[in-house]
């Protein structure tokens, strides 16, 4: 990595900034100078969700403060290595608790040479949080059902879930499957089975309500973790973008939208909170005017998910993100290869057997990018190891059928049962395993 070139554009070039002035002074600069905040607003800002600036704030403290961009570059990227070893890691103790252990060394090791992964553990993207974020809410849910004390993993899943959330505003919708997760006693009508769903959630919002209150205080408006949706919703639903031939509908900044500086005026005087708002309503008009738009824009963005939108589409993500062609192309044939044994997988009895709020979670996280902007690998990352996951169910399943004698096939199950998991069990569950297999 050190001798590999990097230079941060665009946001992450934003979250250098916006991590010197958290190690500096504790906040992002409350000044309210003209064009100190967002598209050139009058500030305090909340555009960006905390969690990432304060996450490469603790590098730039580590570090000593460096003034010298080159060193506070090669620390943040040297953080990301551990964020992306740690993505790792968590894949395969999800995939333990899913699945049991075979799955999970093969998780393990096929998180740990996927191009993609790799890539992006070299560069500042908040997704790199994020997804490390995602995997432990989901591992700590996991580890509920088998907890002595399941509430100290419940509360642990919903500090996780808040801590998501203010990596990114997108991880808010994972508090959805785990809460029903969590939601297991029967009746689930009674108090005591609301209890588990409601601390899940609770210890969710009490970890985000900090930054909410910061932004009540500096804003004086409700805003619980960014005042992004506007300028983010009108980037992809206005005209021009409609328009842009080679991938239609791509995101632009506000800015950048032909008319749109003209109609807004100078900027540098408006509070970035009120610009946001009057960018919510045009989007909104938009909207309005062109009901189907949204249909059409998860179709172009479920296209670039996939990699599928033409050469195009992946280089100018690419290029956006610093990351150089060449490595970006061997990313996306990665991803086919992933995509493919990922289907094999769907249709192992490992994963039919698994809970579908698991899966739930992906899904989720796909269809709150797909409708707005997608920008490959980069906000495909907390889909990506879910991915893995599948394939490693299907690599497990295949490998036990060859070593199968030929009137012994296991039929469809690496462990001969109905559920893989039973490698991750205990003893009796072991026993009653070999029964099964006798």
């Amino acid at each position: 990595m050190e001798t590999t070139h990097y230079r941060p554009v665009y946001d992450a070039g934003s979250y250098l900034t916006l991590a010197s002035e958290i190690a500096h002074t504790g906040d992002y600069t409350t000044s309210r100078a003209p064009a100190s905040a967002a598209g050139g607003t009058r500030g305090p800002s909340a555009y960006f969700a905390p969690g990432f600036p304060y996450f490469l704030a603790a590098a730039d403290l580590v570090s000593g403060h460096t003034t010298r961009r080159g060193r506070a570059v090669q620390s943040a990227r040297l953080e990301q290595v551990v964020l992306g070893t740690a993505i790792v890691g968590l894949i395969g103790l999800v995939a333990l608790e899913l699945f049991g252990s075979a799955v999970a060394l093969t998780a393990l090791g096929a998180a740990a040479v996927y191009p993609v992964l790799i890539e992006l553990s070299g560069i500042l993207v908040a997704e790199n949080l994020l997804t490390a974020l995602v995997l432990a809410a989901v591992w700590a849910t996991l580890r509920v059902r088998h907890a002595q004390h399941p509430y100290r993993w419940i509360a642990a899943a919903g500090v996780l879930t808040g801590l998501a959330t203010l990596a990114h505003e997108n991880g808010a919708v994972i508090a959805i499957p785990l809460a029903f997760a969590v939601w297991s006693r029967r009746p689930r009508l009674r108090p005591a089975a609301l209890a588990a769903p409601a601390l899940l959630l609770a210890t969710a919002a009490i970890t985000i309500a900090p930054w909410t209150i910061r932004n009540a205080v500096l804003l004086h408006r409700f805003i619980p973790v960014s005042d992004e949706t506007g300028i983010t919703l009108l980037g992809t639903y206005n005209s021009a973008s409609a328009a842009y031939r080679p991938v239609p509908y791509k995101w632009r900044f506000f800015a950048a939208i032909p008319g749109e500086s003209r109609v807004l005026g100078n900027t540098g005087h408006v509070p970035e909170a009120a610009l946001g708002e009057r960018l919510l309503r045009q989007a909104l008009h938009y909207l309005g005017d062109h009901p189907l738009s949204p249909l059409v824009v998860a179709y172009h963005n479920t296209r670039r998910m996939f990699e599928l939108e033409g050469t195009f589409a992946w280089r100018a993500s690419a290029d956006a993100m610093g990351i150089p062609r060449s490595t970006a192309g061997i990313g996306v044939v990665s991803f086919w290869v992933l995509c493919v044994l990922a289907l094999a997988g769907a249709f192992t009895r490992l994963v039919r057997a698994a809970p579908l709020w698991v899966w739930a979670v992906p899904v989720l996280l796909a269809l709150s990018v797909v409708l707005v902007n997608i920008e490959t690998p980069r906000f495909r990352e907390p889909v990506d190891p879910f991915l893995i996951l599948l394939a490693s169910c299907a690599l497990v399943t295949a490998a036990a059928r060859v070593r199968a004698p030929a009137g012994r096939r296991l039929r469809g199950t690496p462990v001969g049962g109905d559920r893989g998991a039973v490698l991750a069990a205990g003893p009796g569950q072991l026993v009653e395993m070999r029964e099964r297999l006798a």
